[in-house]
C-alpha cells in the first residue's frame, strides 16, 4: 500500500470525552475534518472580514457535539439560539476544547473579534 493510500485510509477523527461541570454531564466531542473546519469557518466570517464568534461558538457545539451512548450528533441547525441562551462558561468551556482538537488556535480570534 503507498504513503498516499494509507493517509487517506486512516482514522484520524478524533473523539474523546469530556465532562461538563456546568451540565453534569459527560458528552463526546469530535475533531473536524478539513472540510468542516473550512465550511464552519467561512459561515462564520462577516463581510468585513471578522469573526462573528456569537455565531461560531453554537456553530462548533452543533459540528462537535455528540452523544457519547448512540453516538449521534446532539444537535441540529435549529438548535442554534437554544445553544446560544445556555450558560457561557459552558459552552466556552466546550467550544475551546473543540477548537483545540479541531486544530483552531484559541488566539485567532482577538479580543474585537477579528480573525489574526
Amino acid at each position: 500500500m503507498s504513503l498516499r493510500d494509507r493517509i487517506l485510509a486512516s482514522n484520524d477523527i478524533e473523539s474523546s470525552t469530556l465532562h461538563v461541570p456546568q451540565w453534569d454531564l459527560d458528552i463526546e466531542l469530535r475533531t473536524l475534518s478539513a472540510a468542516d473546519r473550512a465550511k464552519l469557518i467561512s459561515s462564520c466570517m462577516t463581510p468585513e472580514g471578522t469573526v462573528n464568534v456569537e455565531k461560531m461558538y453554537p456553530s462548533l457545539i452543533i459540528a462537535c457535539v455528540y452523544d457519547p451512548e448512540t453516538k449521534g450528533r446532539v444537535f441540529s441547525e435549529e438548535d442554534m439560539d437554544a445553544i446560544a441562551d445556555k450558560s457561557a462558561s459552558a459552552i466556552e468551556f466546550v467550544a475551546q476544547k473543540a477548537m483545540e482538537m479541531s486544530g483552531m488556535k484559541p488566539d485567532a480570534i482577538d479580543v474585537e473579534g477579528k480573525g489574526n
